[in-house]
């Protein structure tokens, strides 16, 4: 195995793994406050100690900001997500959905090759989404709506950052500098999710879950910055693809957190991570 895949089987696992600690936070948003700040003063410390900013153009700048707009409005939909859906169920649409999108945008407009084996990956990461809202979507379709469709946009919004990500990594932007970029720009879109006594919730989360948010900002940075190098070597298809096994990562977790997943629930999850799997290959 290649460089490429192993950092983002390792990016998978860290990114799952932060996601579960902040599932179980009772104030989620300013837990991922807290995450992202972190995450970017860590940020700012490798790359002020490792070569400085590297954003060779003014392209590369405006593509970091709009990759910081798209990290913005994912994590005000993570949050909500997270709240309304258990673990294993949201993560599987979130990313599953994702990388339908990614995909079906690298094939068209990006030339990456597609073949019979990568449309029946399709197919099966749309069959498990759907597995794993069968449930929900016969007993009560308002419901439905209701519990997932955060983790619905949110799928938008992620494939929006990988797609931005990998144009400026294909326009030679340093990782870490545009990693830190979408970090800052991210910030003020979860500040604003914390519309009522942002301070106040701010510090009680950090003197409640102070172990738990350094975990989650750390995990961040490394799995963020793991992904990217990874993305840098990788084609934008294939890297989301791998980097979505963070799936099964997600049901175990979702397992220790005595989250209550329906048989249906745990073969739509597999199912997806089967597709992913031959659509990377």
């Amino acid at each position: 195995m290649t460089l490429g895949p192993v950092l983002l089987l390792v990016s998978a696992f860290l990114h799952a793994a932060w996601n579960a600690t902040a599932k179980s936070s009772q104030d989620k948003e300013s837990f991922l406050f807290l995450t992202i700040f972190i995450s970017g003063l860590i940020t700012l410390g490798i790359v002020l100690t490792f070569g400085g900013f590297q954003m060779p153009t003014t392209s590369t700048w405006w593509v970091g900001v709009l990759s910081g707009i798209f990290e913005g409005l994912y994590f005000i939909t993570l949050a909500k997500a997270l709240r309304t859906s258990s673990l294993g169920q949201s993560y599987t649409i979130m990313r599953g959905g994702a990388m339908i999108v990614v995909w079906l945008i690298s094939t068209i407009y990006l030339q990456e090759r597609a073949g019979g084996i990568q449309y029946l990956g399709a197919a099966l990461i749309f069959a498990g989404i759907v597995a794993m809202n069968l449930k929900d979507f016969s007993e009560n379709i308002a419901n439905f709506w209701k519990g997932n469709v955060w983790a619905y946009l949110s799928a938008i919004f992620i494939a929006g950052y990988h797609l931005c990500y990998h144009r400026a990594l294909v326009e030679k932007a340093d990782p870490k500098s545009l990693f830190f970029v979408a970090m800052i720009v991210s910030l003020p879109f979860l500040f604003w999710s914390l519309r009522k006594d942002p301070v106040a919730r701010i510090m009680h989360t950090l003197r409640t879950r102070r172990k738990a948010v350094l975990f989650t900002g750390s995990a961040a940075t490394a799995s963020f910055l793991i992904f990217l190098y990874g993305l840098q070597i990788s084609a934008p298809g294939f890297a989301i693809s791998l980097r979505n096994s963070s799936i099964f990562f997600a049901v175990v977790f979702s397992y220790f957190l005595k989250e209550s997943l329906s048989r249906s629930q745990v073969l739509g999850a597999c199912t997806v991570g089967i597709g992913a799997f031959l659509l990377s290959l």
